[in-house]
C-alpha cells in the first residue's frame, strides 16, 4: 500500500514538472522587424524568401475593402505604433498562391513563423480566437504567448494618423457610364464572394420590373479588381465618406454602406425621389 502511495506520488511530481518544463517559451522576431511599425505589403517571391532563409516574421492576411479586415488593421496598426513592431501584409487572393493557403481558410488572419516555420495563427471562424480580434490588450495576450515585444515607451506612444486626402475631384475616365436627366445613376460597389452583396444584387434585380425606368445601376467589383477600389475611393471620397468595406452604393446624393432588408425602402425612397436631374458624383465631381 506505501508502495502504491509513494508510486503515485512520484508520478503525479513528474506530470507537474513535465507541465513546467513544457511552458511556452517566447521568441524575438528578427531585429528588423522592432524599433520600427511599418506594414510591408508582401508578394509570393518575397514570401518565399522568407522562408527559405528562415526567418522570423508576422504576416496580416487581409481582404481588401472588407469590414472585419478594416477593423482588425485598425488594432493591429495602433499594436504596431505602441510596441514598435513592424508586419508584413498580403492580401487573402494572394495567399492562396502560397503555402498559407493549407491553413488560413478565413480572413482576417496574423500568422507567425520562427526561423521559417508556422508558429501559430489567428482563426476567424474559431470561436477562442475572437477575443484576440476585439483590442490591443486582446491581441497583445495571443501575440505575447509566442512574440517577445518590448515595454511601450508611453513618451514616444504617438500614433500618426494619415493626412485625409481633401481632394474631392473624380480623375477616373468612365467611358460607358452615361447621364440621364429621367434615370438616377446607381454606382454599386461589391466584392465577389460577398454574401451582403448577394443580397443587394437580388433586390435591385427584384424592382427593374417596376422601377426599371427611374435608374441605371452600374456595377463595379473592387475585391479582385485594383482599378475598381480605386475608383471606389475616389467615389467615396467625393461624397465625403470613409469606406470600411462593401457592399457601397451611391443613389444621387445619398450613400448607403452595407446592405440589409432595413435598407430596401431607403433605396426605393431614394430612386423615387431623384430619378429626375438627380446629382450625379460622377458627372459633378470630375475634373
Amino acid at each position: 500500500m506505501k508502495k502504491l502511495i509513494f508510486f503515485s506520488l512520484t508520478m503525479i511530481f513528474c506530470l507537474l514538472l513535465v507541465g513546467c518544463n513544457n511552458k511556452q517559451d517566447t521568441f524575438s522576431l528578427d531585429k528588423e522587424y522592432y524599433q520600427n511599425n511599418s506594414f510591408n505589403e508582401l508578394d509570393k517571391n518575397t514570401f518565399d524568401d522568407l522562408i527559405n532563409n528562415k526567418k522570423s516574421f508576422a504576416i496580416f492576411i487581409y481582404q481588401p475593402l472588407c469590414t472585419t479586415s478594416y477593423e482588425f488593421n485598425k488594432i493591429l496598426t495602433e499594436f504596431a505604433n505602441q510596441y514598435q513592431i513592424s508586419f508584413y501584409k498580403m492580401s487573402f487572393s494572394d495567399m492562396k498562391e502560397t503555402e498559407l493557403k493549407e491553413y488560413i481558410k478565413y480572413y482576417p488572419s496574423l500568422v507567425i513563423y520562427h526561423e521559417g516555420e508556422i508558429v501559430d495563427y489567428l482563426d476567424a471562424n474559431r470561436d477562442s480566437d475572437s477575443e484576440y480580434y476585439k483590442s490591443v490588450d486582446g491581441f497583445k495576450k495571443w501575440f505575447s504567448n509566442y512574440v517577445s515585444i518590448q515595454k511601450k515607451n508611453d513618451n514616444d506612444n504617438l500614433i500618426l494618423e494619415e493626412e485625409t486626402n481633401n481632394d474631392t475631384k473624380i480623375d477616373a475616365k468612365l467611358e460607358d457610364i452615361v447621364y440621364d436627366e429621367n434615370k438616377v445613376n446607381i454606382y454599386f460597389f461589391w466584392g465577389n464572394g460577398c454574401p451582403h452583396c448577394e443580397e443587394e444584387f437580388k433586390f435591385l434585380k427584384s424592382i427593374e420590373t417596376e422601377y426599371g425606368n427611374y435608374f441605371t445601376l452600374n456595377t463595379f467589383e473592387v475585391w479582385y479588381s485594383k482599378d475598381n477600389a480605386e475608383i471606389l475611393e475616389q467615389f467615396a471620397n467625393a461624397m465625403g465618406d470613409e469606406v470600411k468595406g462593401v457592399p457601397y452604393t451611391i443613389i444621387g446624393n445619398k450613400t448607403f454602406s452595407g446592405f440589409s432588408k432595413n435598407y430596401e425602402e431607403q433605396f426605393l425612397n431614394a430612386i423615387k425621389e431623384q430619378y429626375h436631374n438627380s446629382y450625379d458624383v460622377y458627372f459633378d465631381k470630375t475634373q
